[in-house]
């Protein structure tokens, strides 16, 4: 078997970062799922590039001051080092489409309200760092081993980018599980997709899953969640499905009653059924016929740590 070195990508990433940077080996000849999972990583990475690059440029020092943060120097230069390491991840990931004879999407984007505050940027930016990690083991199944390796190289990386978004947020777990939660491409796209302001000229080739909004403020343990997505009117026969990283299974509960249950910390995945069989934390066995709209992630802070709170001491 044959590799192709990204020399050039490596070389461009090394003269802006002034980093060295281990090539990412790529096949010559690729399966369609290896091609889709390329294209799929570098549209993402730029939905994550353009999200910082509008937000960084949005906010002024004052800003991050106000939103309670002890040095906005300090948030400044993480998002900012972020964005660079996502715009080195779409530099690699497209040239290594290129080399498997695909043609890299060059997606827009729309990210409206999300941009809104400090507050309302930086809970997205949670979201989507989250999504990140999902992404890239959820796709795993979909690679040939030799290059799990290559993309374990950037997954490594958007976990630690998540990890700095959860101490941003001033009041969760720095690392709230010892696991974290696999999504097929289709569900992270239900929950992304909304940003793609153009879709037809972005398109995967892939199908979202119905679009999900948990449309609770300042969820925590025993609150009752109330959701909004096409196709749902009403409760009847229908179940939520709460997914935490190191679950096996989704805890299910009557659409009615659907309330986070005690002891729950940090990213949830929340996704509406037919069917009072929980879904499957596994993206190769997860029941996707009897889903109706999900996932919607969302965050429960019910263990505050020191660190969150020593950089954004005066969150709300």
């Amino acid at each position: 078997m044959r590799y192709s070195t990204l020399l050039a990508v490596v070389a461009s990433s090394v003269l802006v970062s002034a980093r060295p940077i281990r090539p990412i080996r790529v096949r010559q000849s690729s399966t369609a799922d290896e091609q889709t999972v390329f294209q799929f990583a570098q549209v993402l990475n730029q939905l994550e590039s353009s999200f910082y690059s509008q937000a960084i440029s949005q906010f002024q020092d004052s800003d991050f001051t106000a939103a309670g943060f002890s040095s906005s120097q300090m948030v400044t230069q993480i998002l900012t080092q972020i964005q660079s390491d996502e715009d080195t991840h779409i530099q690699t990931l497209q040239a290594g489409l290129q080399v498997t004879g695909g043609t890299p999407l060059s997606c827009t984007f729309d990210f409206g309200s999300a941009l809104q505050s400090v507050t309302s940027t930086l809970a997205t930016a949670r979201t989507v760092e989250f999504l990140g990690v999902s992404a890239f083991l959820g796709a795993a199944h979909l690679l040939p081993g030799d290059l799990v390796d290559s993309a374990g190289q950037i997954l490594t990386v958007e976990a630690r980018h998540s990890t700095l978004l959860n101490i941003f947020s001033g009041q969760g777990s720095v690392i709230p599980s010892p696991f974290d939660l696999p999504l097929t491409p289709q569900e992270v796209l239900g929950v992304a997709g909304g940003f793609i302001s153009d879709p037809s000229s972005c398109n995967l080739g892939l199908t979202p899953t119905n679009t999900l909004t948990v449309t609770n403020q300042n969820i925590t343990a025993g609150t009752l969640l109330t959701v909004n997505a096409t196709g749902i009117s009403g409760t009847d026969n229908l179940f939520c499905n709460m997914i935490q990283g190191g679950n096996a299974t989704a805890l299910n509960l009557p659409l009615a009653s659907c309330t986070v249950p005690t002891g729950t910390n940090g990213p949830v995945a929340l996704w509406i059924t037919n069917s009072s069989t929980p879904l499957a934390n596994d993206v190769t066995s997860r029941a996707t016929d009897a889903q109706v709209a999900g996932p919607a992630i969302f965050f429960v802070d019910s263990s505050p740590e020191a660190l969150p709170q020593l950089v954004r001491p005066s969150s709300t």
